[in-house]
C-alpha cells in the first residue's frame, strides 16, 4: 500500500506511532519530562501573547476581526516596517519559555502555581484561536472565557491529570494523523479514531493515577 506517509520514511513512521502511543496511554510515566516541555511552550506563548497586547494592542484586534485570522496574525509579529515590534515578540517568546521552564524544574508551592496557571492560559489561547476559525469575533471571545476558567480551575486543582489528559490527546492525534496519512482516511474516519484512543488513554492514564502508590514511593515523595 502506498500513500504520503512513504515520503517520511517508514523509521519515523514507526517512530511517530510508537512515540504517540506512549503518550496517549502511558504519557504520566514522563510526567517530569512533559512538564518540562509544556512549560516551555506555555511560558513562550502567553509572554507573546501578553507582548502583543501591551505592545501592539490594535493591531492585534484587527488581526483577530479578520477572516484569516493565522496569516494576519504572523504579519502583526513579524512586520518588516516594525524592527523594534519584532525584537519584543521574540524576546518575549524566548524569555517567557526559558523562565517557565526554569520554575518547571523548581519545587516550590509558587513554582507549580505559576507553571500550571501559564500551562491552563495558553491552552485557553490556543482553543480560542480554533474556535475563531469556525465563529465570529465575539462567541469566540465568550465561549473562550468559559473554556479558559474551566481549564484553569483543572489545572490548578489537579495539575498531574491535566498533564495525562493532554498527553492522551496529543498522543492521540499523532497517532490518528500517521495512520490516516497511510491509509488515506477521511476527516471523519480521522476524528472517531482520534476520539476512540483519546477517550481510552484518558481512561487509562487517569485511572493509573487514582491507584494508590506504592508505600516505599510514598516515602521517597
Amino acid at each position: 500500500m502506498q500513500s504520503d506517509a512513504n515520503t517520511i520514511g517508514a523509521s519515523v513512521m514507526f517512530i511517530g506511532l510508537l512515540l504517540g502511543f506512549f503518550l496517549c496511554f502511558y504519557g504520566y510515566v514522563a510526567k517530569r519530562l512533559l512538564v518540562s516541555i509544556r512549560s516551555i511552550f506555555a511560558g513562550s506563548l502567553v509572554f507573546l501573547a501578553l507582548a502583543l497586547l501591551v505592545f501592539q494592542q490594535q493591531s492585534l484586534l484587527t488581526s483577530l476581526a479578520s477572516n484569516t485570522v493565522p496569516s494576519e496574525l504572523w504579519n502583526v509579529m513579524f512586520t518588516d516596517l516594525d524592527y523594534q515590534g519584532v525584537l519584543i515578540n521574540l524576546l518575549s517568546f524566548c524569555i517567557g519559555g526559558l523562565l517557565l521552564f526554569y520554575l518547571s524544574r523548581r519545587k516550590s508551592f509558587a513554582a507549580h502555581l505559576i507553571v500550571a496557571s501559564f500551562t491552563g492560559l495558553s491552552m485557553g489561547l490556543v482553543i480560542f484561536l480554533l474556535i475563531r476559525r469556525f465563529l465570529p469575533l465575539q462567541a469566540s471571545f465568550i465561549m473562550f472565557l468559559v473554556l479558559q476558567v474551566i481549564i484553569l480551575a483543572y489545572c490548578l486543582i489537579r495539575f498531574d491529570s491535566y498533564i495525562a489528559l493532554e498527553s492522551a490527546i496529543a498522543g492521540s492525534l499523532l497517532v490518528s494523523y500517521l495512520l490516516s496519512l497511510f491509509w488515506y482516511l477521511d476527516f471523519w474516519l480521522f476524528f472517531s479514531l482520534w476520539a476512540i484512543l483519546a477517550f481510552l488513554g484518558i481512561l487509562n492514564q487517569l485511572h493509573r493515577l487514582g491507584r494508590p502508590k506504592p508505600e516505599k514511593e510514598q516515602q521517597n515523595g
